[in-house]
């Protein structure tokens, strides 16, 4: 469990929408994809039957580098109410960067967890319901934790990244918010090459100890990003049929 950093006053969503997690948060094909899939990782899993080969997912999940993913996410819908909101947060306190971060690393960010555990609690159901059978595809591995940031790229604060590794994760997955928006950006990896910025709300996905990467200079603008650091397990088939029976039932619900 992450423990919460001492904040003042816990700051409330002003859009109540993002504190009740839906299915419209999810591209619908891609909702009906990881629908889909689901039985077929229940048959694995359960049955022992059936090949992880031709998985619904696998038909939307592309990988433009060596193991660099990407699927569409997110609704537009859902990526604009997190701009608006984003932009209210602001009136209570400003993106920050990590005090714990050797200053080259460091970038504006709000970190969820801490400063509304509201969204964070409802963004983490996607994880649950489309980012675990997502992972499930591509690696075999299913999350136990993490936290979620939104970062700020500008010419002001800070224009790029500098070459890390997310230390703290197993998997990272960064949503762009608001391509179109801003210009320049991108994400650079090392000895494997560049993603040029997806549309919003598409997901870039990657291990996060072995891929060495960096985020390219904003040449105008405001680069916003949906991050996760995400914890995973490779575990047992016995653990794994339980995971795809909870998530099935909650499905149906």
């Amino acid at each position: 469990m992450l423990a919460r950093t001492n904040i003042e006053e816990e700051y409330k969503l002003k859009n109540l929408l993002l504190s009740f997690p839906s299915d419209w948060y999810v591209e619908k094909d891609t909702l009906e994809k990881a629908k889909a899939t689901l039985p077929i990782l229940s048959n694995f899993y359960n049955n022992h039957t059936g090949s992880l080969d031709d998985l619904p997912l696998n038909t939307i999940i592309k990988e433009p580098l060596p193991d660099v993913h990407t699927v569409p996410l997110f609704s537009k819908e859902l990526c604009n109410l997190l701009i608006n909101e984003m932009h209210n947060m602001t009136e209570h306190f400003g993106f920050e960067p990590n005090e714990e971060e050797d200053e080259l690393r460091q970038i504006p960010e709000i970190v969820l967890y801490d400063k509304c555990p509201q969204l964070y609690h409802s963004l983490m159901s996607v994880v649950d319901s489309v980012i675990n059978p997502i992972l499930l595809s591509i690696w075999n591995r299913h999350v136990t934790g993490g936290n979620i940031q939104i970062a700020n790229y500008n010419l002001k604060d800070k224009k790029q990244g500098a070459w890390h590794h997310d230390a703290s994760s197993d998997i990272s997955i960064v949503v762009p918010l608001n391509t179109g928006d801003y210009e320049g950006g991108g994400t650079e990896f090392m000895r494997k090459g560049t993603v040029e910025p997806l549309p919003t709300g598409n997901a870039l996905i990657f291990p996060s100890l072995t891929h060495m990467h960096r985020g390219l200079p904003v040449v105008s603008g405001d680069r916003y990003l949906l991050v996760f650091w995400l914890v995973c397990k490779d575990e047992s088939k016995e653990y794994m049929k339980e995971f795809v029976q909870e998530v099935g039932q909650n499905h149906e619900k």
